[in-house]
């Protein structure tokens, strides 16, 4: 028997994590066994450590085309006036895979104990950002779910989208980063120490290049591989990881570079207006669509904004005044929500500054990525042409001592 530690959550909606161990044969059977008792589990580990639960396994893990497939096929039977459970029902059967066929499960199992769309899809791991999820509870409160899942869709295809743009603008830079990176690092580490050697044997003035680069080899012999490891590690941490404090840390300094905090700015500009505009059309008011938007927004800073600027509508100052003197939107955004409050019509103009901020924010970034990969070129050739240009410098040295001998 193996000892299993657990994080559960109970079947109906609204209960707290609960934690604890439990003998079992497999995981499977801890599972089954957790499930009995109304408990549906999040997290399972052996007491070896290892992860057991299958929602850990990578073969068994949502993939990014499991959440499109998940959401659309949602949209559809939504679209097709499908009662939720009915439509979970079927997405069951046309699962495409395990994970999809979980996610389903879990989705349906949550619907039946009575939670709401958002807290069920919650319950798989890694299925729903937190910006979608509140989108799911503002379509729960305003009776507006299908419009609601058609936003999420856009939203996943347009991030979708923008990788694609990235990976394929990057691909090319990054090969030739990694190339280069390689043949500095063998320059360093055994061409110039050999011709350190023949420098020093020959008893030449080095000119003041070659000096550099001899004393700046020694350095990255011992640079390289760690900033090769950090590079790793992080496209591999996810903003979860991170703890609320460095994440705060690092959403400041970001905000601070001129590129992406208009990236940033852009970005959580289109969330907040899209879920504010989405709460007040089914009917709810606009602090409770600020509300679900300050759920919505992953920069701690903006987050920050829109709740002061909650705060002061909630006193009586008008909307779009308060959202402008906290810097809560970018500039033209923020300028047509102005419009839009005094004339009347604030969910038009919430409409018109959504689609503004994500037209902007895939200009920025195609620019950027247009820039970026000549950029890292020239950066590179200079640096392996100083190793050149100074390797050449000594050898020269030498020849000049060779000639006067």
């Amino acid at each position: 028997m193996t000892t299993f530690t657990y994080k559960a959550i109970p079947a109906g909606a609204g209960g707290a994590v609960v934690t604890g161990a439990l003998e079992g044969a497999s995981a499977e059977t801890v599972r089954s066994s957790l499930r009995d008792k109304g408990l549906i589990v999040i997290e399972l580990k052996s007491d070896r450590g290892l992860p057991a639960l299958r929602l850990r396994r990578k073969r068994d893990a949502i993939k990014r085309k499991d959440v499109i497939w998940f959401f659309q096929t949602l949209r559809r039977m939504l679209t097709a006036s499908v009662p939720i459970e009915q439509a979970m029902s079927t997405m069951v059967e046309l699962a495409p895979n395990a994970a999809c066929d979980r996610a389903c499960r879990t989705t349906l199992e949550a619907l039946r104990s009575g939670a709401s769309l958002a807290d069920a899809v919650n319950e798989t791991s890694g299925l729903v950002r937190p910006q979608h999820l509140a989108l799911l509870r503002v379509g729960h409160e305003s009776g507006r779910l299908k419009h609601c899942v058609e936003l999420i869709e856009k939203s996943i295809e347009s991030r979708e989208r923008l990788r694609r743009t990235i990976v394929g603008k990057l691909t090319y830079p990054a090969i030739l980063t990694l190339a280069s990176i390689g043949a500095v690092w063998i320059l360093t580490t055994v061409v110039i120490p050999q011709f350190a050697e023949t420098l020093q044997s020959a008893g030449a003035e080095l000119p003041l290049p070659t000096k550099i680069t001899l004393a700046a080899s020694k350095w990255l012999i011992w640079i390289i591989p760690p900033l090769i490891i950090a590079g790793i590690a992080a496209l591999a941490i996810k903003p979860s990881d991170l703890s609320p404090a460095f994440r705060r840390r690092l959403d400041r300094i970001l905000l601070r570079l001129p590129i992406a905090r208009d990236l940033i700015a852009l970005s959580q500009g289109a969330v907040i207006a899209d879920t504010v505009a989405t709460m007040l059309e089914g009917g709810g008011d606009l602090l409770a669509g600020l509300e679900q938007a300050h759920g919505a927004v992953t920069s701690p800073t903006i987050a920050d904004r829109l709740a002061s600027a909650a705060k002061a509508v909630r006193e009586g100052q008008e909307p779009g005044d308060a959202l402008h003197e906290r810097k809560v939107l970018p500039p033209e955004a923020d300028a047509l929500v102005r419009i839009g409050a005094r004339s009347g019509d604030l969910v038009g103009a919430l409409r018109q500054a959504s689609a503004l901020c994500a037209e902007q924010q895939e200009q920025s970034a195609d620019r950027l990525l247009t820039l970026m990969g000549p950029a890292i070129i020239l950066c590179l050739a200079t640096v392996v042409g100083w190793i050149v240009y100074s390797l050449i410098s000594g050898m020269l040295s030498i020849n000049d001592i060779s000639a006067l001998g």
